[in-house]
Order: C-alpha cells, then sequence, then structure tokens
C-alpha cells in the first residue's frame, strides 16, 4: 500500500488523506485528516506559526517510510488507537529531521470540538476509524515483508 497526505499550504484547515494499492487504487478514502500543529505548544517551544522545520511545528511535506505500526492498548486522548512510526526520505520532511524533528507520525485521536480534528504536535492526525483501517493494510503488508511508503504534499485547489 502507498499513503498520501494532501494538506493545505498554511495547513490550517483540513486535507485530504488516501490509501493506494500499489496499482494506484484507491483501497481507503480519500478522508480528512490534518496536519497543522497546536498553536500553545508551538509557542512554548518557540517555533513559527506554519513552522514545518522545527520541533513541534506543522506536519512537514515530503515522502516518508513507515517503520512501525504502535497500537495503543489503552488508547490516549491524543493519539488514538495507532500510531504510524515514520522516518523521512526527502522534502521538507528529510530537512526537519536533520535539524533534530524526530517523533513524526500518523495518528488518530479524539476530535476538538466534534466536527473539527484536533492539531498535533507536529503529526498527520485522522480520526480513529481510519487509522484502525489503515493500521491493518499496513501491517499486513509488513507481514508479507513490503515497504510502505507515505507521501505529504501541498493540496491544490
Amino acid at each position: 500500500v502507498r499513503l498520501l497526505a494532501e494538506l493545505p499550504l498554511d495547513r490550517e484547515a483540513e486535507g485530504r488523506f488516501t490509501v493506494f494499492s500499489d496499482e494506484g487504487a484507491v483501497l481507503y478514502g480519500p478522508i480528512r485528516c490534518r496536519g497543522e500543529a497546536d498553536d500553545a505548544e508551538e509557542g512554548r517551544h518557540g517555533t513559527r506559526d506554519n513552522d514545518a522545520v522545527h520541533d513541534h511545528g506543522d506536519h512537514p511535506f515530503g515522502s516518508y517510510r513507515i517503520v512501525a505500526v504502535e497500537q495503543n492498548k489503552t488508547p490516549a486522548r491524543s493519539y488514538g488507537p495507532f500510531f504510524l512510526r515514520l522516518v523521512p526520505l526527502n522534502g521538507e520532511a528529510l530537512t526537519a529531521w536533520h535539524a533534530g524533528r524526530r517523533g513524526l507520525g500518523i495518528h488518530g485521536g479524539d476530535l476538538g470540538d466534534g466536527t473539527v480534528l484536533r492539531p498535533t504536535y507536529g503529526c498527520l492526525r485522522a480520526d480513529n476509524e481510519t487509522m484502525e483501517a489503515v493500521a491493518k493494510l499496513v501491517k499486513a503488508d509488513f507481514a508479507a515483508g513490503r515497504a510502505v511508503l507515505y507521501d505529504c504534499r501541498p493540496l491544490m485547489p
């Protein structure tokens, strides 16, 4: 499988998240996702608004390899049932990695006000139901010995 997130340049609004087969067929989505950092957390860490390179900033554009599927046995409010651990391959994501940014991932979590996905601390957030389905697909590829790639790019109008 291959995962794709398309986010607005300023990351303020929700974007689209889609899962494709290796042949390019849509397996899941597109569904909504969010890659905006929590403004208060950015402020506590001295990170500028709309900064995707520095710690606790927005989710960086670029290509990644998913290296682990971590299940939360008692899902935390902020991460939901699964956390897909990412290692950057290129783009803003790799620049962020070289700047010391670690812990990037894709996860679920409770909704903010009930209608909008909450900001994160630099990860991509989808809803918990989506993360259940995506984790199952990624684990199946891992079990078959296949690498799983994820791309995050700007949302084109």
